[in-house]
Parts: structure tokens; C-alpha cells; sequence
């Protein structure tokens, strides 16, 4: 992409583990060499052994409520806080069956661009993408610097025994002379299967 360079794995292991990732680094140019921030974003589609009575559940640790884990009932968009090692356990309420979302180490927090670092949703077809182009805009105009809209996805409906989509983000601060590259993800693993 132009001067930037770009790369997404998906790391697959024999336990189930699944680490989705995603690499940035940048060519030595003018045009790069002011400090900047790339920002990537997944959609995953939990459906554990069905489409729905999945459940999410968040720890914090020092817990937010009474105990480390709470159920996430409604749809929300959620911080990382790696204060808290804040992550999430995705669980088929019928069987047990389990996946967790384990922040990486290097995904950083979001700005006033990325809007957020966790969105966790009742699945619908149409969200696939948050609508937003840095495609020239009807009236010619480029919009490179259209901020994240998957918060217009939240919209209050239950995430409680339904079919869960979960947007996840990560964000890395790109100073191409201090380094030649940047690698970023979350870790899902199977936790009760």
C-alpha cells in the first residue's frame, strides 16, 4: 500500500488456539516519517456448536463488580484497560463448550480515531464492515481519515444466549525511525471443549 507495508496471518495450532495477525511497517520516505498510528480490525463470528446461546462473559482483574467475571448482557463497546488483564470468555450457555479473547501484549488502546478496542454484538448479516470508505466521497472528496463507525452497530439489543459477533481492534504507533516493523493480535483459545 503505497509506501507501507502490510501483512495478516492467521496462526492455527493443533490445540484449537487460534491467533489471528497482523504486521506494519513502512519504507524510509518523506512521506511516512512523521510519527502515526495504524489501527486493524477483526469481525469474529462465534457460533459455538450453534449459532446462538452463546454468552459472553468479561473479567477484570481488580474486578468491576463483586466478582472477576461478569456477563456481558446488552450490546457494548468495551476498552482493553490492560490494568484490569481485562479479556473475555465466549461460551456456549447449552453445552459449556468455550473460546477466550486474550488481548495481545502489544495492541494497544484506542484514540479519538479508533473509537474503541472491543465491540461485542448480536450478529447481523449486514455488519460486516462499518460503512465507511477512504474511497472518493460522491462529491469527489477523499476521505482518508474516516474514523471508526462499528460503534453505530450498538444499539442495545440482548447479547445473552444469542448469536455473538465480536469486533476487535488493535493499534499500533508508528515511528519508522525508531523501528522496521510492528506485529499485532489477539490470542482465541479453547478453554472448555
Amino acid at each position: 500500500a503505497g509506501y507501507y507495508r502490510y501483512i495478516s496471518e492467521w496462526r492455527l495450532h493443533d490445540d484449537g488456539t487460534i491467533r489471528p495477525r497482523f504486521g506494519f511497517s513502512a519504507v524510509e520516505n518523506p512521506c511516512v516519517c512523521e510519527v502515526h498510528h495504524h489501527h486493524v480490525y477483526w469481525r469474529f463470528d462465534f457460533d459455538i456448536l450453534s449459532e446462538g446461546n452463546n454468552v459472553v462473559w468479561e473479567y477484570n482483574s481488580p474486578p468491576i463488580t463483586s466478582s472477576n467475571w461478569h456477563i456481558n448482557y446488552w450490546e457494548v463497546m468495551r476498552l482493553r484497560n490492560p490494568s484490569r488483564s481485562r479479556r473475555w470468555w465466549i461460551e456456549n450457555s447449552t453445552t459449556g463448550d468455550a473460546y477466550m479473547l486474550i488481548p495481545g501484549p502489544d495492541d494497544g488502546v484506542a484514540d479519538a480515531f479508533a473509537r474503541g478496542d472491543v465491540w461485542i454484538l448480536r450478529h447481523h448479516d449486514g455488519e460486516i464492515d462499518d460503512g465507511i470508505s477512504a474511497a472518493p466521497s460522491e462529491a469527489g472528496q477523499s476521505q482518508p481519515n474516516a474514523p471508526a463507525e462499528i460503534g453505530r452497530f450498538v444499539n442495545g439489543e440482548s447479547t445473552y444466549n444469542q448469536d455473538i459477533a465480536i469486533w476487535y481492534a488493535a493499534h499500533f504507533t508508528h515511528d519508522v525511525h525508531e523501528e522496521s516493523g510492528h506485529i499485532v493480535g489477539p490470542t482465541l483459545q479453547a478453554v472448555q471443549w
